[in-house]
This record gives C-alpha cells, sequence and structure tokens, in this order.
C-alpha cells in the first residue's frame, strides 16, 4: 500500500554572530552551509556524498514570493511565521528512496548562557512499515571538538499514530491513509557548556526503504532573537510587562533570576509594575513526553526610556467569503513608527494566525506590537463576518394621495448606507422613496464601509384613487330660455383637464376652450349653428395613472 511521510517544517532562532555568517540563508543563497544527496538502502542504511544545492532537493525560497503559500498536508505556511525571509525546503515528494541533509558548522562564542532555540511542524503519514524503514526527519547537534554528539535535543522522526503532541489531519493519503501532524513547537540547544568549542547543526530527510513513501523539511533560521523569551523589555509608560515563553512545551514554571522563588507557572508571567531596568528571570520549560528536553531558559528585564503605543480597533467587519484584512493599517492606526505585528487566536501568542490578511471567521483575533527597541503589547480584536442586518415592517396600507417614506420602515444603523430601489436586484433606483405613491413591492439596499451588501423587501400597499368620470349631456337646446342653454364636459377624479373640441358632421372644428368651465353655446364666429348632430373631444391627463385621456361623443344640437 502507498503510504507516506508528508512534510516537516522546522524553525531555528539564535543570535547572530561572527562565527555565523549567512546561517539564516539572508544572502539569499547557500554560502556557508554544507549539502549533500544520496539514497536510503533496504536495511535503513543512508548513504549519501558531498554536492552544491540541488534544485528540488535544497530548494531556497524566499517570503517576498512565498509568503502566503501553505503546504497541502499540514495547512501550515510554507515561511515560518516568525522566521526570516528565507527558508529550505529540504527533500521532495518523489518516491526513489532517495536521502538529503544540509549541515552548518560554526564555533560557539563566548557568551553567557548561549542556546539556540528552533521551532518545528512535523506531518506524518503513518505507513504499514517497520521503524528502520519509514520516511524520516532527524535533527541532530554535534560536538566537533570533543567528536561527540549532543544529547539533547536529537530527533529522529518516523511516521506514527502514537507519537506524542500529534493531531491526527483531516486530509488524507492516496488510498485513505490517515495523517498525523505536530504544529509549530520549540526546542533549544544549550550551549553553555560549549562555549569556544566547534558544533555542527545537521538536518536530514529521507524516503522510506521500500521507495513508496517520501519525506521533505522546511528549514528557517532567524538571527535577530537570540532570547527565546518574548516581551523582555517596556517601553515608557507602561503600567505591566508580559514575559512569554515559547511555544510548544507541555508545562511552564517562572523563577526570579537565581531560581530561589516560584514566581508563576503557564506560557506567560505579567509584571505589573514592571520591574527595575535589567532584572532577570528564569523560566524552566518541560516538554511533552520523549519530544526534546527540559529547557531551563534566562532573560533579563530592560527598560527602554522610549514611549510605546499600540493601537487596535475594537471591532473589524467583513462580508462572508471575503473576510477582513488585519494588516490593514487602519486596523492599527495610531501605533507607534516602526512596529511590527503579529497575529494570533489566543492572548498568550500560542497560535498563529496563518493568514491575517484574509480572516473568515467570526471571533476575538489578537494582535502583538513588538518596536524596534522591543517593547511589545498584545490587543484583542473583535472580527465580525456577517451581512448588514436591515429588519424590515412593513408599512400600515393608506389612502391615495397619502404616500408612504421607505426610509421609516426599518431602524437606522450610523454605519451603513441606504438605497431604494424598484426590482430585487437593485439596478432601478427609487428617487422619491420619502413620498411614494404607488403600491407595490420596494427593496432597501444596506451597504456596509467594507463594501458588504444586503437587499430587503418592503410591501406597500396604497389604495388607489376612484376611477376618473367625464360628464356629458347628450342633446341640448341653445334658445335662450334658462334651461339647457349650455353644452358643458366635466372631467372629475385624480385627472386633469386639457382641452375640450367641437366639430360639425364635416369634420370642422366649431368650437373649443381649454377652461374648466368653458361652454358651447351653440355658436360659431357670432352665428347659430343649425340643429343636427355635432361631435366632441376632450383630451387630459389621468393623474394617479399617468396617462392621456382622449374621450369623444356626440351632442345633438336642438333648436
Amino acid at each position: 500500500m502507498f503510504k507516506k511521510l508528508v512534510v516537516i517544517l522546522l524553525f531555528i532562532s539564535f543570535k547572530t554572530f561572527a562565527q555565523t555568517p549567512n546561517i539564516g540563508f539572508e544572502n539569499g543563497n547557500f554560502a556557508y552551509w554544507d549539502c549533500f544527496i544520496g539514497h536510503i538502502d533496504s536495511l535503513g542504511k543512508i548513504d549519501l556524498t558531498p554536492s552544491g544545492p540541488v534544485n528540488t532537493r535544497h530548494t531556497l525560497l524566499g517570503r517576498l514570493y512565498n509568503g502566503s503559500q501553505r503546504d497541502p498536508y499540514g495547512n501550515f505556511p510554507v515561511m515560518c511565521p516568525t522566521g526570516g525571509d528565507y527558508s529550505v525546503k529540504l527533500g521532495n515528494d518523489s518516491v526513489q528512496k532517495e536521502a538529503e541533509r544540509i549541515s552548518y558548522t560554526f564555533k560557539v562564542p563566548n557568551i553567557k548562557s548561549y542556546s539556540i532555540v528552533f521551532n518545528y511542524a512535523v506531518v506524518l503519514e503513518n505507513p504499514n512499515h517497520q521503524p528502520f524503514q519509514q520516511p524520516k526527519f532527524t535533527a541532530h547537534v554535534f560536538d566537533v571538538t570533543d567528536h561527540t554528539s549532543i544529547e539533547c535535543p536529537a530527533f529522529d522522526f518516523a511516521a506514527s499514530s502514537t507519537l506524542p503532541g500529534f493531531k491526527l489531519s483531516t486530509a488524507v493519503g492516496h488510498k485513505g491513509e490517515s495523517i498525523y501532524y505536530k504544529d509549530w513547537s520549540t526546542a533549544t540547544i544549550d550551549l553553555s557548556h560549549y562555549l569556544g568549542k566547534t558544533i555542527r547543526l545537521e538536518f536530514t530527510t529521507n524516503d522510506c526503504t521500500r521507495g513508496q513513501h517520501f519525506g521533505y523539511a522546511y528549514l528557517d533560521m532567524k538571527e535577530d532573537n537570540g532570547n527565546a523569551i518574548a516581551g523582555n523589555a517596556y517601553c515608557l509608560g507602561q503600567r505591566s510587562v508580559t514575559l512569554y515563553g515559547p511555544t510548544g512545551f507541555a508545562q511552564y514554571f517562572w523563577y526570579n533570576g537565581d531560581m530561589s522563588k516560584q514566581l508563576g507557572a503557564g506560557k506567560t508571567l505579567t509584571l505589573s509594575p514592571p520591574p527595575p531596568d535589567n532584572t532577570g528571570y528564569t523560566l524552566v520549560a518541560l516538554p511533552y513526553d520523549g519530544v526534546g528536553c527540559v529547557d531551563t531558559l534566562h532573560t533579563l528585564v530592560n527598560k527602554i526610556d522610549e514611549g510605546f503605543r499600540l493601537k487596535v480597533q475594537d471591532t473589524v467587519k467583513g462580508c462572508p467569503g471575503d473576510g477582513v484584512d488585519l494588516t490593514r493599517p487602519e486596523v492599527t492606526a495610531g501605533t507607534s513608527p516602526e512596529t511590527t505585528f503579529a497575529y494570533f487566536t489566543d492572548s498568550l501568542a500560542t497560535s498563529y494566525v496563518y493568514t491575517p490578511k484574509h480572516v473568515t471567521d467570526t471571533g476575538t483575533y489578537y494582535i502583538q506590537g513588538i518596536n524596534k527597541e522591543g517593547c511589545m503589547n498584545i490587543l484583542p480584536v473583535h472580527v465580525t463576518i456577517a451581512y448588514p442586518e436591515i429588519n424590515i415592517i412593513d408599512p400600515a396600507p393608506v389612502d391615495f394621495p397619502v404616500t408612504v417614506d421607505l426610509t421609516t420602515t426599518f431602524a437606522h444603523q450610523n454605519d451603513l448606507r441606504y438605497s431604494y430601489y424598484s426590482d430585487a436586484g437593485a439596478t432601478k433606483p427609487v428617487y422619491n422613496y420619502t413620498a411614494i405613491k404607488y403600491g407595490g413591492v420596494y427593496y432597501v439596499k444596506a451597504e456596509s464601509a467594507y463594501g458588504c451588501q444586503k437587499i430587503a423587501k418592503v410591501n406597500v400597499v396604497i389604495h388607489p384613487p376612484p376611477p376618473y368620470t367625464i360628464v356629458a349631456p347628450t342633446a341640448f337646446t341653445p334658445n335662450n330660455d334658462g334651461v339647457n342653454d349650455k353644452f358643458l364636459v366635466t372631467l372629475n377624479g385624480v385627472a386633469t383637464f386639457t382641452d375640450v373640441k367641437i366639430f360639425n358632421r364635416y369634420g370642422k372644428l366649431v368650437f373649443s376652450t381649454k377652461s374648466t368651465t368653458g361652454y358651447w353655446d351653440g355658436s360659431f364666429g357670432g352665428h347659430s349653428l343649425p340643429t343636427g348632430v355635432y361631435y366632441w373631444i376632450l383630451d387630459g391627463y389621468d393623474d394617479y395613472n399617468q396617462i392621456k385621456i382622449s374621450k369623444g361623443g356626440s351632442i345633438a344640437l336642438i333648436r
């Protein structure tokens, strides 16, 4: 059955000294590193020979181009979140019994309490092989001066479902095999007893002995942080300082500098008020069973005579699917210049937000700010991923000519913009939305400042007026007896009178008026017209239905 070791990530961090040039690949190449390629045989023996960097087996990655890339199996970034600008991918996903190694040899500087801190993450698919047949990742440290191995730490990870600290991945192999992973964890190499000696760091990956499973690793070294304890500086005006232990240990115990008094337990230690400048503290970090060593870490808390201010928006809102970008300048507007930010899902800064530019889940996140002097603070930011809220209450029915104001059908929110439409697609604006004259279905669009929209329906009922009527007699007798001497056409209702025209049976115009009170007395040009049938046409406008009116009829003139 085809199974594989999937991926291992490793990060190493320590202080830069003249003895360690390009240890973090800061030159963008493999200078000062030794590269090897080879194979593993059926008995698990690795045969390696020196080589230059071989592309796809010793692959240099840069943050500029690979910063957002995530490994497909462990779903963590190929670039360490707190690492440098370059990392190295050691090995590849071919299955040809390949083995690769890189190593770095340096002299330990004569500095008290010198140690190398490294973070690593591991993903393994669990093949049904014997341990010596498995694909592996190993990390070893050698004392070249005395020709001995440094026992702690020494990692030799092979696929197993019982590895401490590992979780079952949601990803599966080609045939549904399970994958286990260990997220970013931390270990240290205490070299305080090796001052002046030559040390060699050695990292190796190999496929399984059957040539069916592969293994590869990412290695990242960061030179500018030799202290594994973060937050050990505070600036002018700070009322407290919080020390943060390295991630990935099972237990943490804090002591004063000479370890005569325990001060706390847990990943962090908050000191309020901040201690005097150069106060020493000690952290004892206990690893998970079988992984790493007990580490004793020392730090000095430094007071910086510079002010530091971290400001974070209380709430950031985004649309479903789009999410929010926590790295936008406005999220941390007002923060002191030259502050470096990191993003976490917890206030203890143990779990990174790997994609702070695209946060898609509602919740509370934490932004850590560190200025160039080392002062640090962590503040929460509440992320809301939702469409704008708009709750419509249909207005009560009214009778024309009473109008309806659509803006009164919902509660307004100050951070939303509203617009009004006559169609569900919000393409036909309604401009008289404060004085709607006609019943029907209307739509209100609520739009947030971040571009998220929601459209809600409003049902408007406006009872129409009665239909207009035209009143005109069918005959009249213009004989000046005071009875039925005038012909008058009347337009009643919600309508506008334009004019009336009267024609004889030959189509000749004999009378017209634009006055609603204008009447025909049966004459034309000052002369009485003879008895006969004449024809009238009324023009007007239906003000409710907004259509023209053109109606006609006949009138009998009787002498």
